[in-house]
């Protein structure tokens, strides 16, 4: 099972070096995605897609830390 949720840049609050993230501009769309059929022993990890493409990937702190740099919504 995968949930999954896409976003849509409303403000850009604070600039970051971040993969991915640093060129996120307002207007820009991605998807995030977790699979709840990984294994044990590995930390969790978020996919950021793009356009259908996976991109780039976070662990669930990391990623809250990022979108925290960002106003975001919930599209779909």
């Amino acid at each position: 099972m995968i949930l999954r949720g896409n976003f849509r840049v409303k403000e850009v609050k604070k600039k970051t070096q971040a993969k991915f993230f640093k060129d996120l501009s307002v207007g820009d769309e991605f998807q995030l995605q977790y699979s709840l059929s990984g294994s044990y022993g590995y930390a969790p990890v978020i996919f950021i897609h793009l356009n259908g493409a996976r991109v780039h990937n976070n662990h669930p702190l990391q990623l809250l830390n990022n979108l925290e740099n960002f106003v975001i919504e919930q599209i779909k």
